[in-house]
């Protein structure tokens, strides 16, 4: 019993080399996968990339410029606006708390409400402030990032570049100088807008 279960196990053993050696002796399976891996034509064309450095676009692009500028100064009147309201609100506070001894039930009651009231409409003002500055500035970037992808489709309307990424430190650990095109696009951008660089 014990010579045919070891007669068996070898044949076995035979075949799975034999099946292993017709699967994979033959062929060198690591060029099968590349070739079939490669573009249609065969060639694996190397991609040729280009970045643009946002510190310097954002330094130096005057539209973007002039929005931000814009934004600071609805930010700086919001923040006017919001502190105004909350000195109002402290001031009044102040007062009916040096009142409140003297006050009846009534009275305090009325109090606290326009005390929650006006706290309530703070809040209130302030989101809607911090809504319309987030809603402002998302439309900024979106126009700023509508106006660049517009003006790359016709930079590289030749199809010299593969792809263009935007460079922020911290991003990449390695730039090649070369393949830097910044320049190019902060003076091509300005000159859509039909602005010179001070």
């Amino acid at each position: 019993m014990k010579q045919a279960l070891l007669i068996v196990n070898i044949i076995l053993i035979c075949l799975v080399g034999y099946l292993y050696f017709l699967q994979f002796g033959k062929k060198d399976v690591s060029k099968s996968i590349v070739s079939s891996a490669s573009t249609p034509t065969g060639k694996m064309e190397k991609a040729k990339v280009a970045y643009i450095d946002m510190d310097s676009l954002q330094g130096n692009y005057i539209y973007y410029k002039k929005l931000k500028a814009d934004f600071e100064k609805k930010q700086a009147t919001a923040n006017d606006e919001i502190a105004g309201m909350q000195k109002k609100y402290q001031t009044r506070a102040m007062q009916l708390q040096q009142k409140a001894a003297g006050m009846s039930q009534q009275e305090q009651e009325a109090a606290m409400q326009e005390i929650n009231k006006m706290q309530q409409d703070l809040q209130a003002r302030k989101q809607t402030i911090d809504n319309d500055l987030y809603n402002y500035n998302s439309k900024m970037k979106d126009d700023i990032l509508q106006r660049i992808e517009s003006f790359l489709k016709v930079y590289n309307k030749d199809g010299r570049f593969s792809y263009i990424f935007s460079y922020e430190p911290g991003f990449m650990f390695y730039k090649d100088s070369t393949l830097n095109i910044t320049p190019d696009v902060i003076n091509g951008l300005n000159e859509l807008a039909g602005e010179k660089k001070n």
